[in-house]
């Protein structure tokens, strides 16, 4: 096999998946702007992409960067979470959104009456009960599929 063929094979293993420069705090909140730039493509093989997270494309994926500390220690501050943007029907799970303009991670949880629990994996944080009076301001990002953890 030739060098360029060589190329072409590995290419065809992988999908690319556009970590972009939003920053998701795992606390309070952050702005990020009006405006969202590309920093970079982030490879997966097919067969992870597949076997892990069920999916054939980089349809709807997009990563992004965490801040902070309120969910640690499954997300902690500077991981890199990788978000289903097709993935938008709330359920209880992990979800990048936005509130008040901020752009957040959390585990949400809806309640039986319509309000949604925003609840931090860190016991140092309190939970927030958002109330569905309030959810006009609300908005799903998607669904947190993988998180790209550091170690020390």
């Amino acid at each position: 096999m030739r060098i360029g063929e060589e190329i072409k094979t590995l290419e065809a293993a992988f999908i690319t998946i556009p970590r972009v420069d939003i920053r998701l705090a795992a606390g309070s909140g952050a702005l990020n702007g009006d405006s969202i730039t590309k920093v970079e493509e982030i490879p997966f093989t097919k067969g992870f992409l597949g076997g892990k997270l069920g999916k054939a494309s980089a349809d709807g994926l997009i990563i992004l960067t965490a801040g902070g500390d309120s969910m640690d220690p499954l997300i902690a501050d500077g991981d890199l979470v990788m978000v289903d943007k097709k993935r938008n029907i709330l359920q209880d799970g992990v979800y990048a959104f936005v509130l008040a303009g901020m752009a957040r991670v959390k585990r949400l949880r809806p309640t039986a009456l319509g309000d949604l629990e925003l609840i931090s994996q860190n016991p140092e944080y309190e939970n927030e009960l958002l109330k569905r009076t309030d959810l006009e301001d609300f908005h799903i990002i998607g669904k947190v599929v993988w998180c790209g953890h550091r170690f020390g």
